[in-house]
């Protein structure tokens, strides 16, 4: 089950109601075009002779399924398919059935009906996930002198998932591999584990897909009185002597036996890629979820949503950079995680780019990778908030760009549906951030008149059409219908426009006699 570059994530969908099933695959494929669905099955058992057939690196399942359900199918896979990622997707919010599929490795376990936005970000965790894995590649391994990894037997070891920096979204980025490459080649590895283990424990240090990543196993004696935390810390004491990167440490709550040795490593490998605070010294071991992170992003993406939304409805954007700098900073500020930095900011970038069609894909896209990669380069907390002020600058020179390659449109529209209540362009420049001055001559241009003429054209305009259509409002009720409060005054602008009074123009037109106007 090798990803080759340029492959796509090969799926199925266990679903025991064919629609449904057509419809969650088709929701998969369009929400991410890097997946691609291979079939469908009605039940586990369909489910097994399907993975037997085209070999899928996740399954995404129903619970309550006749022959074999999918939690029993989630246990069979974690048992014999070990590297299969598992989603499950039901109605059913028991606890219980929770509880199950986290015990059977569950990734994610999804309620109906589907939410596009909760599927979306679990598609980015799967592609996350596995960009970091390779689980048939032959392994680069260190030991210590007398280790060996034993196939069978009872021996257990404490394994730790050790992280030198910030995660890298892309591991063949050229520019994060050598930079967390020459950071690695620094540590003396060897040395640490020596300082960590002393003559007591034997050890291994294996490589992992990212560079900057490799997992530690410590060989714990029968009857060892053993802290995790004290030797979690120990590590880390001593790769931070050496190493100018945060370390990050993630690590189980006891010691594993030598045959779950690779299926820990993948918990931890998961957990580190959920939890990793960028630029943050951690140790990681292993606890409940409370959900407070989740929280707190659904918050920042209401909030996001509603200024990014508020500017394209008024196209104010004095303060939306800021908000977005703002709420960035917070995020750093307060400790919360990379993953959730990275959402936060591919989700702005995915508003812009489905916002009113005035986008630039390209630009996004190439924002997108140096944003990832300067996260990922980051050695400090003020580095990452540079980058963040570095992301909203550009945002804020794009948006200036896409909107000032619509000004003329924006400004005539902006004229249309205010032209009753202005008088001239100053509102106009206030909203659109721009010169009155400028704005002036730019309307002009536009239009070939001064806007004073051009509102009083669209006022006329908008009394001619009251006249004919409405014989039955009074001529003082058209006139203030256009934005004339003066009655008197109307009449005199309606006759030097037209060569007519209102009364008349009526006449004129319908028939009807003017007097039916007073």
């Amino acid at each position: 089950m090798k990803e080759r570059v340029g492959q796509k994530i090969k799926a199925i969908v266990v679903e025991d109601e064919e629609k449904i099933g057509r419809y969650i695959s088709e929701k998969i494929e369009s929400l991410d075009p890097s997946i691609s669905v291979e079939g469908t099955a009605a039940n586990g058992v369909e489910a097994l002779q399907l993975i037997e057939k085209c070999w899928p690196q996740v399954v995404f399942t129903d619970i309550n399924m006749s022959v074999m359900d999918g939690l029993e199918l989630a246990k069979t896979i974690k048992e014999n398919y070990p590297g299969i990622i598992v989603v499950i997707i039901s109605g059913h919010s028991k606890f219980s059935y929770a509880r199950q599929a986290i015990q059977y490795g569950v990734f994610n376990y999804i309620l109906k009906p589907i939410e596009d936005e909760e599927l979306s970000d679990t598609l980015y965790d799967i592609r996350k996930a596995l960009s970091y894995s390779r689980r048939e590649q032959e392994r680069q391994i260190l030991y210590s002198d007398t280790t060996m990894l034993q196939k069978t037997g009872y021996i257990r070891y404490m394994i730790f998932s050790v992280c030198i920096g910030n995660l890298m979204y892309d591991g063949k980025d050229p520019a994060l591999a050598r930079y967390y490459g020459d950071q690695m080649r620094l540590i003396p590895w060897k040395e640490i584990m020596g300082e960590v283990c002393g003559d007591r424990w034997n050890w291994f240090l294996a490589d992992e897909e990212p560079v900057n990543q490799k997992i530690a196993g410590i060989q714990i004696k029968e009857g060892d009185a053993v802290s995790v935390n004290g030797l979690a810390y120990k590590l880390s004491e001593e790769i931070t002597r050496q190493a100018e990167p945060a370390v990050h440490i993630c690590c189980p709550k006891e010691a594993v036996t030598n045959d779950k040795i690779w299926d820990t490593a993948k918990h931890l490998r998961y957990r580190m890629q959920r939890e990793l605070v960028a630029c943050q010294r951690q140790i990681l071991v292993e606890k409940e979820d409370d959900g407070q992170e989740k929280n707190m992003m659904e918050i920042v993406k209401m909030r996001l949503g509603s200024d990014i939304k508020n500017y394209f409805l008024t196209m104010e954007r004095k303060n939306l950079t800021d908000n977005i700098q703002s709420l960035l900073s917070y995020m750093i500020q307060t400790g919360m995680t990379q993953s959730s930095l990275e959402k936060v900011c591919l989700y702005i970038l995915k508003l812009l780019e489905f916002s009113e069609g005035y986008h630039d894909a390209e630009f996004l896209k190439n924002l997108q990778m140096s944003l990832q990669r300067g996260i990922g380069l980051a050695a400090s907390e003020g580095d990452l908030l540079q980058q963040m002020e570095g992301f909203s600058s550009k945002i804020n020179g794009y948006m200036n760009r896409i909107f000032d390659e619509n000004i003329e449109e924006r400004l005539l529209g902006y004229v249309d549906a205010h032209f009753l209540t202005m008088e001239n362009l100053k509102e106009a420049a206030d909203v659109l951030g721009y010169n009155y001055a400028y704005l002036s001559r730019l309307f002009k241009k536009i239009t070939g008149m001064p806007v004073t003429r051009y509102i009083t054209e669209k006022k006329i305009n908008m009394a001619k059409e009251l006249l004919i259509a409405r014989p039955d409002i009074t001529l003082e009720e058209i006139s203030g219908m256009c934005g004339y409060y003066d009655t008197s005054y109307f009449i005199r602008v309606f006759k030097k426009h037209t060569g007519a009074t209102p009364g008349e123009y009526r006449m004129d037109q319908t028939g009807e006699p003017q007097e039916l106007l007073e």
